[in-house]
């Protein structure tokens, strides 16, 4: 089956990319191949916060200079590879598709939301990208039980 995409309507504007309404994959199934994305500037960088649906577990991908939605689509399966191999998972970015859908579930939404606030504000204070992840993925979320972002990521690719 193909990866996920939940695109907000900043990111599919921005990177011109077809939304499908239809097909078996309308809900947020929380599936380990699927993410919801979003297009910010965090101070005057350009960036897309991509959380991943099942564990919140979020990236933050630099996009100066990606036009398109492939380029943004081979930078985006390079990091999932990276994350997963750090956890001592198996990720093919060479034998990945995608259908990308509307973002749909309001509390993923506001989960990201909450995120991209904490980010705008540690961006400010000094904090490099990294570090912005990091403390994300080590912020307890409601949305799954106060669970650790990076403890459920663990748990699932184990």
């Amino acid at each position: 089956p193909p990866m996920i995409l939940h695109a907000s309507a900043a990111f599919a504007k921005r990177f011109k990319c077809a939304v499908s309404a239809a097909g078996p994959w309308r809900g947020q199934g929380r599936r380990v191949d699927e993410w919801s994305c979003h297009y910010v500037r965090l101070g005057t960088m350009p960036v897309v916060v991509a959380m991943h649906d099942a564990t919140l577990y979020t990236l933050v991908i630099p996009v100066t200079g990606v036009k398109t939605f492939g380029d943004f689509w081979q930078r985006f399966l390079l990091r999932v590879a990276e994350t997963w191999a750090g956890y001592g998972a198996e990720f093919d970015p060479a034998n990945q598709t995608v259908v990308v859908l509307p973002r749909t579930d309001r509390t993923r939404i506001g989960s990201m939301n909450d995120a991209i606030r904490g980010f705008r504000w540690h961006r400010a204070h000094g904090d490099a990208q990294d570090s912005l992840e990091a403390r994300a993925n080590r912020t307890p979320y409601k949305a799954i039980d106060y669970a650790y972002p990076v403890d459920l990521l663990e748990r699932m690719l184990d």
